[in-house]
């Protein structure tokens, strides 16, 4: 009986291990419960994540450093394609060579868009503008920056040594076209080189600025203000170029309101005018008012084809269709 026993076990274990093997070879395996597994699991993330601290890192585009950065941690996603920084700081390469340097508190670099996005007390600099926003976002392949939130810049006009100080909701730059646009609140003012040189102070909801032509564009709201005069319209331009020379330096357009503190008699008083147009003279220290202007200065109402107010003096000029006369 044990003898009997001992055999049947022999020949059921010879049975189980000859179907073992060829199920080993014929048979095909699902994963059994690991294949229930998430492939976005702890395991495959850690798999698919490296990280590092204390990182030089660069990324090469035709044997050059195009991008580059130092940060105090990094996470590369290989899945995602996406690397992330704390503490990055570095520059890009634009198309014509100009480096752009940048730092923030943490951002990520997408290979596949190669697109660096910044966040946090974000700062970048380059040949003409410096800039500060809570979130900035570089576009290599339009070279193009967009910034956003709390957006503050300053902008060196070479040609006339000026400085340009504008503050916005949002605004994008293209540096190698030496191009800008901010939208949203925009507050600035243009300072002379020459300290004894008045400002400009504007206002408006959009504004595009032209390095190469030295000129702003102003849309909708405009406001500006040079010593005692203010202004208001709906679109507006300022020409860089034009300050010490007899040409306009900024123009209004459509519905033009202006106020005026002169001295008269001793005293100031306020002095408005309405029109449809506007010139502003700088190098010449008058404004030229167009399209059916009209002055109240005191208890005089003046009308004419075309009137000038002189800055800080009650002197208006008119021009009317056959006669030119000055107010006092």
């Amino acid at each position: 009986m044990f003898e009997k026993k001992h055999t049947l076990i022999f020949f059921f274990f010879i049975l189980t291990s000859t179907a073992l093997v060829l199920f080993s070879f014929m048979g095909r395996w699902n994963g059994g419960v690991f294949n229930k597994v998430d492939s976005d699991g702890p395991r495959s993330k850690a798999m698919q994540e490296t990280y590092m601290k204390g990182v030089d890192y660069f990324v090469l585009k035709e044997k050059k450093p195009y991008f580059t950065l130092v940060a105090d941690e990094m996470t590369n996603n290989n899945s995602q394609q996406k690397t992330y920084f704390l503490k990055p700081k570095g520059y890009v390469v634009g198309k014509s060579g100009e480096h752009i340097n940048y730092e923030s508190l943490k951002g990520f670099y997408d290979k596949a868009s190669e697109k660096l996005v910044l966040e946090e007390q974000t700062h970048l600099q380059s040949e003409s503008t410096e800039a500060w926003a809570r979130k900035m976002t570089y576009e290599s392949t339009k070279d193009r920056v967009h910034m956003e939130e709390k957006v503050k810049t300053k902008t060196f006009h070479e040609k006339e040594g000026d400085w340009i100080h504008i503050d916005s909701e949002e605004a994008f730059f293209w540096p190698e076209a030496e191009l800008s646009r901010y939208l949203g609140k925009v507050d600035g003012k243009v300072l002379r080189k020459m300290v004894y040189e008045e400002s400009l102070y504007f206002k408006s909801n959009e504004l595009y600025l032209d390095l190469r032509k030295s000129k702003a564009e102003l849309t909708h709201d405009v406001w500006m203000k040079k010593q005692n005069l203010t202004a208001t319209s709906r679109r507006g331009e300022i020409f860089l170029e034009n300050y010490n020379k007899k040409l306009k330096y900024f123009v209004l357009y459509d519905d033009v309101k202006v106020i005026e503190k002169v001295m008269l008699d001793g005293k100031f008083i306020m002095r408005k005018a309405f029109s449809e147009k506007l010139e502003g003279l700088a190098g010449e220290s008058k404004v030229i008012l167009t399209g059916y202007p009209k002055v109240y200065q005191v208890n005089d109402l003046i009308k004419g084809n075309r009137i000038v107010l002189r800055q800080n003096t009650e002197v208006v000029e008119v021009d009317d269709a056959n006669t030119k006369f000055k107010v006092e």
